[in-house]
């Protein structure tokens, strides 16, 4: 299930409110690469990555954020993004 299944509502207002945020990785952060074709990887985004909140919901993971690092799109836990990043602009 893919975050797109949400409500209409729902998917609009988040995108709109979150797609400037960028995040700062304190400790190492799990995260679920996505590749092209579907492909879904386990990974570990290293202290000091800078992450950019995605609006790509298409393939972000239920329950689950969609970042950008480094060019790729990656699904990585809320618990996780709040407990392990600061927030550092909101431009």
């Amino acid at each position: 299930m893919v975050a797109t299944e949400l409500p209409h509502r729902i998917t609009r207002h988040r995108s709109a409110d979150m797609a400037t945020q960028k995040y700062s990785i304190k400790d190492p952060i799990s995260a679920i690469l996505h590749k092209p074709g579907g492909e879904q990887v386990s990974v570990t985004l290293p202290a000091g990555a800078l992450l950019q909140e995605s609006t790509q919901h298409s393939t972000t993971l239920l329950g689950m954020v969609g970042v950008y690092w480094e060019g790729r799109h990656y699904s990585v836990a809320l618990s996780e993004l709040l407990k392990k990043t600061e927030l550092v602009s909101t431009a």
